[in-house]
């Protein structure tokens, strides 16, 4: 009668084996740095994807059919991980490969700014101005379109955006203006929400048909709006559907936003609360047209267009992984500039300290991708 080996002798054949495959993987890793020494020297391209593809091919058509899939998987991996040794030899050598992409970043903001925000008075976008830059004063603009461009072409410094909600989401057109302006993220606020219900003197729950307000607000509020039964018109700014309640003097029509819009526009608060989260918040960002990053700088935002093959976007986050950077968000949006494609934006948090490691991302992700842009590397601000 055959034997069968018991768990213990099975495991300690595992590990034994283990011991082997990494003393050949450190072998491995020492070639790869080779290699890179040598690609540095002679200003070749760390990554060739022909060659590699080419390379796991080979190595793999020998091996049993049922682990070949999981005998690529792992030759994949490796040969990501022999790049990125390669790519951090290259950027600890040559930190100018990087600069193209990050620029000669300034380490505070001028003393002078011309700050912009879009809405009127009592908008949220105002308040997070005040925070954001409380030494300065603000000039309020129509839309954000108008906003950006005037950063872009001069005729104001900065502009304060709202980027993201926590329970409704993307502020998406906000991206696609980030894009096309190629504009930079200098700084990020995360503001409570605190939206109320309000409308003309006389005004109140039991008269109310209709709210107005800007979608994302609209969102936000959905469930109070829902149990309600109101309807709903959609406004480009909370501040501004304040200020069409105040001038229709309709007490059917209510609008949602801020008590601070409330008080400028002369109405009266009908309730408050109405947010579907208790915690509600909205992230917020100073964007201007040069590279400015802070001491206390924190966090790196990237916008990526991934190469057209499969397991792509695996590869591409597992990237922040092999050097312990924290991916904190990852977007997908329709890429202008190709129908039915996408493009990424992620933020991942990096200190200081992390620089080596952000180095070789950046220059792995600059080698690799069709198309990576660069954000900011900025710090986030909270208030409580």
């Amino acid at each position: 009668m055959n034997s069968i080996p018991d768990l213990t002798a099975l495991r300690s054949a595992i590990e034994q084996t283990d011991r082997q495959i990494l003393a050949l993987f450190e072998q491995r890793m020492r070639i790869a740095s080779q290699v890179g020494a040598l690609k540095l020297a002679s200003g070749r391209p760390v990554y060739d994807a022909v060659r590699e593809a080419e390379l796991v091919a080979g190595v793999t058509a020998e091996v049993a059919p049922e682990h070949r899939q999981r005998a690529v998987n792992m030759m994949s991996c490796l040969m990501r991980q022999s790049r990125g040794v390669q790519y951090e030899m290259i950027a600890r050598e040559s930190d100018h490969l990087i600069e193209p992409l990050t620029g000669h970043a300034q380490a505070q903001w001028p003393q002078d700014l011309h700050v912009l925000c879009q809405g009127a008075e009592g908008a949220y976008s105002a308040e997070a101005a005040r925070v954001l830059f409380p030494d300065h004063a603000f000039t309020m603009t129509e839309t954000w379109a108008d906003a950006c461009e005037q950063v872009s072409d001069g005729r104001a410094d900065v502009v304060v955006l709202p980027l993201e909600n926590s329970s409704a989401g993307t502020v998406g057109d906000v991206y696609d203006l980030i894009l096309r302006h190629d504009l930079k993220i200098w700084r990020s606020l995360r503001l409570p929400i605190r939206h109320v219900l309000m409308g003309n003197a006389n005004a109140g729950r039991h008269t109310v048909h209709t709210v107005i307000s800007h979608p994302q607000a609209l969102a936000q509020c959905s469930d109070m709006i829902r149990a309600a039964g109101w309807k709903t018109r959609e406004s480009l700014n909370t501040a501004y559907a304040a200020r069409t309640v105040a001038e229709s003097q309709d007490p059917g029509l209510a609008a949602i936003g801020s008590r601070a819009a409330a008080d400028a526009w002369g109405l009266r608060i009908i309730d408050r609360d109405l947010s579907n989260q208790a915690d509600n918040q909205t992230r917020f960002i100073a964007v201007g047209r040069d590279m400015v990053t802070t001491p206390d700088a924190s966090q790196i935002s990237l916008i990526l267009r991934l190469p057209h093959q499969s397991g792509s976007l695996a590869s591409t986050l597992a990237i922040f992984a092999d050097r312990g950077l924290n991916l904190t968000r990852i977007q997908s949006r329709p890429d202008p500039d190709q129908p039915w494609a996408y493009m990424f934006y992620l933020d991942f948090t990096a200190a200081r300290d992390d620089w080596t490691a952000v180095q070789a991302v950046l220059y792995q992700l600059e080698s690799e991708m069709p198309l990576l842009r660069y954000l900011g590397w900025y710090h986030e601000q909270r208030v409580d």
